[in-house]
């Protein structure tokens, strides 16, 4: 004797029903869409303290001259962490005083 179905009689594969809840229509979330930017809007939020700009030192314009002279002379890739040692050891170098 088969076993299986017979006509007429569904098994697990002939359920249709929906396995998860339905999505929201358009309207339903343009609404909450907008009421969720209403409510970012009115919330306040902190704001950070402007940043003081650290003061030009004479090594610091240095060390920009020196490397604009560093990238301007290079060719293809190059490291940016040694650009910015050597830039900054040419600033040294040139700040030393002459006796």
């Amino acid at each position: 004797m088969k076993k299986g179905l017979k006509i007429g009689e569904t098994g697990s594969l002939g359920s249709t029903k929906p396995s998860s809840p339905t999505s929201p229509t358009t309207e339903e979330s343009k609404k909450t869409l907008e009421q969720e930017a209403k409510e970012f809007k009115t919330t306040k939020q902190k704001k950070r303290p402007p940043v003081k700009p650290k003061p030009m030192t004479s090594r610091i314009y240095l060390a920009g001259q020196a490397m604009n002279a560093l990238l301007s002379r290079s060719q293809g890739l190059v490291r940016l962490e040694d650009v910015k040692r050597e830039s900054f050891e040419i600033a040294d170098f040139m700040s030393i005083d002459e006796d």
